[in-house]
């Protein structure tokens, strides 16, 4: 996770004070090596709905650490 740190940084700087999930994932999507963006989950295929993984709650909490910003997954997301 430690190698995400630097991506979670700019994110913010990206994002400022907005607290969505699905903007700070396309963020950092955008900007971190292919590599790295397999740990992030995938829509559902029937339901095209998104859930988070272990992994997303984990960068969610670490997050909230660096900058006291909650993020979260909108129930209305497309």
């Amino acid at each position: 996770m430690e190698e995400y740190r630097e991506y979670i940084k700019f994110a913010f700087l990206v994002l400022e004070d907005n607290k969505n999930w699905m903007d700070f994932k396309k963020v950092m999507l955008k900007s971190i090596p292919p590599r790295m963006r397999r740990s992030f989950s995938t829509r559902d295929p029937k339901t095209k709905k998104q859930s988070l993984n272990s992994f997303e709650r984990k960068m969610i909490d670490i997050y909230y650490g660096e900058t006291g910003i909650k993020l979260k997954l909108e129930s209305n997301h497309d």
